[in-house]
């Protein structure tokens, strides 16, 4: 083959070529400068960062037979062997396909054998978190007891799928993603090698969307170099990553912010039609409002100033739609939808705070509330609260209380539904309530244990607020993770599960949106006083439903909220 990979051509073959892993290269060659190497090493951390790279080193600094100071000499025919992978002392095996017993059993049956041509046999296991239970049981007695001239080392991108007893028989060195300044650097050194001319920015990008993976960011540099004919521009490197640059993003918002909609879904559409990525858009975005962040937070200068002149919170709020759009877009089939409807989030979360941004501008300060202002609202408030008590709920309001429930229940009603919420708050009691919340911290942390991202992210900003022997009302920030809970049986039956193995109760889940929920219960509340109401009207004696009615939304409401949440004021 007359060509080869940048990735492959520059892998390290020593220690002192590996790139922002000091910590890692350092111990190695110290250890096996003083002959204090351990048997067993867990190599942890993102992709592309040197963990077998580093472990094939390692290989042949031990086996070495001229090394200086733990590094190999890359010159004998041991490390000549290593490097071309045909010593039969260092064994690669890939857990990812050979991740059952037997595969482990045959390793533990032939590890005994003395090494052939070297003086270790190395043996390293890549994506060892892919073993199955039994694999790893059957290679804890060989970690336990393993001969002198065996040495393993276990690499993987998830370290917690890693049983405690496989850990604690080994030394663990975590690997950190590379830093851009890094990956920039080594990017120069590989292209002043192969001499090929380049753009600095081209660089920075590509080192930006490599995300600290040292093996990304060379993969993206080959193809960068392929497509603009041995010359390496920002241009070619938008072009292969999907991405847009700095300054079109900032034409795009900058539509976004004036509310010219149109024009942006026109802007977006050319982005698509160019072979953009939407996911990559949307990171862009993310990277593009957090770059503004910084800028204003260090009073830098920029020239991308198309949200420049908001308000923190109305950016803070910016990167949590961008970002609940980026997870929604996992579960959609037509991300182009997902996209403009974020344009249009964006637009109207701008039109919501146009005067307090103006004043951000302007003054720059913030003014104080007038004591006075707020004490006379207060008072008005309670005038009218106790003007619509004393009125009641009589039978010419009725319909239209009905009415406005219905039509507040239709803007929301994909999110929830007021009759699941209702039969939760008819049964629900403060005992399993409490039960609930005192455990629902186990609930997340048991989705988190398990890798269930998918639940961590409808669950991490979520509370139960109501809960019976057979139900829970859970919370949620935002919309539309309610949604995704109260529609998708899959996930909800996930939730359900999860909450029985903590509480060892079954019951059905039932969302609300947080921004909804007072309003929720304040209808129920009222719905509730009206029917008990009504049935008292019918009784023959007037003046004891009146007191059941108020001792029993009294206590309704103790027992769903708790009696530290209620008031009750006597207006007499």
């Amino acid at each position: 083959m007359n060509y080869q990979a940048l990735y492959r051509m520059f892998r390290p073959q020593s220690f002192g070529d590996v790139v922002g892993q000091e910590h890692v290269t350092k111990t190695l060659r110290n250890a096996i400068a003083k002959s204090k190497q351990s048997h067993a090493y867990i190599f942890s951390g993102p992709r592309g960062t040197g963990k077998t790279s580093i472990a094939k080193v390692f290989a042949k600094a031990i086996n070495c037979l001229e090394r200086t100071d733990g590094e190999p000499c890359n010159k004998c025919a041991i490390c000549k062997g290593i490097t071309r992978g045909t010593n039969s002392d260092v064994i690669e095996i890939d857990a990812a396909s050979n991740n059952g017993v037997d595969e482990i059993r045959n390793i533990r049956d032939k590890v005994k054998y003395a090494p052939s041509e070297s003086k270790f046999k190395v043996y390293i296991i890549d994506e060892v978190h892919m073993l199955t239970t039994g694999a790893f049981n059957a290679l804890l007695k060989t970690l336990e007891e393993p001969p002198a001239h065996a040495i393993f080392i276990l690499a993987t991108t998830e370290p917690h799928k890693i049983p405690p007893t496989i850990i604690s028989r080994s030394q663990r060195f975590d690997f950190k993603a590379i830093s851009e300044d890094e990956i920039v650097e080594r990017l120069k050194f590989v292209a002043n090698s192969q001499e090929i001319e380049y753009d600095t920015a081209a660089l920075k990008f590509i080192a930006k969307a490599s995300e600290g993976g040292m093996r990304d960011a060379l993969s993206i540099m080959d193809q960068a170099i392929a497509f603009g004919d041995e010359h390496l521009t920002l241009q070619d490197a938008l072009n292969v990553t999907g991405s847009v640059d700095a300054n079109a993003l900032n034409e795009l918002l900058k539509e976004v912010v004036q509310g010219d909609v149109k024009n942006a879904f026109s802007t977006y559409h050319q982005f698509i039609a160019q072979g953009k990525e939407v996911n990559r858009l949307i990171n862009d975005m993310i990277y593009f409002v957090r770059d503004t962040i910084m800028n204003k937070t260090s009073n830098g200068e920029t020239e991308y100033d198309a949200l420049m002149h908001f308000d923190l919170d109305v950016l803070y709020k910016m990167i949590d739609i961008i970002n609940d759009t980026l997870v929604s877009i996992r579960f959609s089939v037509n991300q182009s939808v997902h996209f403009e409807v974020l344009l249009v989030k964006i637009a109207e979360m701008i039109k919501e705070k146009p005067e307090s941004v103006q004043t951000v501008v302007t003054t720059g300060i913030a003014t104080e509330p007038n004591n006075d202002v707020l004490l006379q609202r207060m008072e008005q408030l309670e005038n009218e609260l106790k003007t619509i008590k004393a009125q009641g709920v009589t039978a010419s309001n009725t319909p239209q209380q009905t009415k406005r429930t219905t039509n507040k229940g239709g803007q929301s009603k994909n999110a929830f539904s007021m009759q699941q919420i209702a039969k939760v708050l008819d049964k629900a009691n403060k005992d399993d309530i409490k039960q609930l919340k005192d455990h629902w911290e186990e609930v997340i942390n048991h989705a988190k244990g398990n890798d269930m991202k998918s639940l961590v992210s409808l669950l991490q900003n979520s509370e139960p607020v109501a809960a019976s022997e057979t139900h829970v009302l859970i919370k949620f920030e935002e919309e539309i993770h309610c949604e995704i809970v109260n529609k998708d049986d899959e996930k909800r039956e996930n939730i359900e599960n999860v909450v029985c193995k903590i509480i060892d109760k079954t019951v059905k889940v039932v969302g609300v949106p947080a921004d909804q929920w007072m309003r929720v219960r304040t209808e129920y509340l009222q719905n509730r006083k009206s029917s008990t109401s009504t049935e008292g009207e019918s009784n023959s004696q007037p003046s004891t439903p009146e007191v059941a009615e108020e001792v029993d939304v009294v206590q309704k409401a103790k027992d769903l909220f708790g009696e530290s949440t209620v008031n009750v004021i006597d207006e007499e």
